[in-house]
């Protein structure tokens, strides 16, 4: 009888923290992110994900040191899903819950401030203890992608902020990106081999996205600093409108374009990889797009949740001010 009974109780115990709610979901209507928005423009985040925090980081032109230029911002945030009672919670965490990559990224961001614009961020980890941010600085009116790396490269003087040309030429060049059939940004398990680099330019006059090869043996950076020319190749969505602000997820691109047939301005549009490229752009519709302009998308892996996350910045209207800052979930 006792052994029933004791059998009984660690029943009910066991039943007590069985996961009921094993997944969530992201809204799939642009939610605020109303703790990180201000009354200026909050544009262009990247994410840098440790265990379920991210480490965020976008560019405002909220007033600074230097006035109203677009620097480099961090916040600590976490989205969650608590499996047991199904809660969904987005929130800033406090200073307590930094972690070391958090303040490499961080002091990094911080460290870009100037009287220039910095926008785009991207960080991977180039290696356990050496994170790499890169972005676009405007250097005298032409934007350029610059590296912050955690500890120099042989090549590059380390008392100088490097920033690399693709071409040598008037154009911009902004928001880096990688991909790779194994590279997956954010994947908790490692973030594999950039193979390509892509980026925006308008040297054609408008902005297109582009691509060119990483060399076997050598990391991004170090490609980048190599003043050997680079061969770089237009990439097939491109049209004769803006194809701008790309970002790569596993087989997934994402990008913002002003080509005719969407909803007003810059909508976000998404392809995928296949054998024979990206496939044909589809418009990501509303109500993510709106009849206003939608920037920088970034997507993020998400293993509690049954979508994926997706930040970008809009100046629809019902926000702070100026852009804001949204998250909403898409499909994996």
């Amino acid at each position: 009888m006792k052994n029933h009974i004791l059998l009984i109780i660690v029943i009910l115990f066991a039943s007590c923290d069985r996961i009921k709610y094993p997944e969530g979901s992201f809204s799939v209507t642009p939610v605020n992110l109303d703790f990180i928005n201000s009354s200026s423009d909050d544009i262009n985040s990247n994410a840098h994900f440790f265990e379920d925090r991210i480490e965020f980081v976008f560019s405002t032109n909220r007033p600074g040191p230097f006035g109203n230029d677009f620097n480099l911002l961090t916040f600590n945030i976490a989205f969650s899903w608590d499996q047991k009672e199904g809660i969904f919670a987005v929130r800033e965490l406090s200073p307590n819950f930094q972690t070391a990559k958090y303040t490499s990224i961080k002091r990094l961001a911080e460290s870009t401030a100037s009287p220039s614009d910095e926008k785009g961020p991207y960080s991977y980890q180039e290696a356990k203890d050496n994170m790499i941010l890169l972005f676009s600085r405007n250097y005298e009116g032409v934007h350029s992608i610059t590296a912050l790396p955690q500890k120099p490269v042989i090549s590059l003087n380390s008392n100088t902020l490097p920033y690399f040309r693709v071409k040598e030429d008037s154009s911009n060049e902004m928001y880096p990106c990688f991909y790779g059939k194994e590279f997956i940004k954010g994947n908790l398990n490692g973030d594999g081999i950039p193979e390509k680099i892509l980026f925006s330019s308008d040297k054609d006059g408008q902005f297109d996205i582009y691509e060119m090869d990483i060399p076997t043996g050598m990391t991004p950076l170090e490609f980048l600093a190599d003043a050997a020319p680079k061969e770089i190749r237009k990439l097939s969505i491109n049209t004769s409108s803006n194809d701008h602000m790309p970002f790569v997820l596993g087989d997934k691109l994402v990008f913002a374009s002003d080509r005719p047939g969407g909803l007003g301005g810059y909508d976000l549009y998404y392809a995928k990889k296949t054998a024979e490229g990206w496939s044909s752009p589809v418009n990501f519709g509303h109500p993510i797009n709106s009849e206003f302009d939608e920037y920088r998308p970034i997507i993020s892996p998400s293993e509690m949740f049954q979508n994926n996350l997706m930040i970008f910045s809009s100046d629809r209207p019902g926000g702070k001010g100026g852009f804001d800052l949204y998250y909403v979930g898409v499909p994996k």
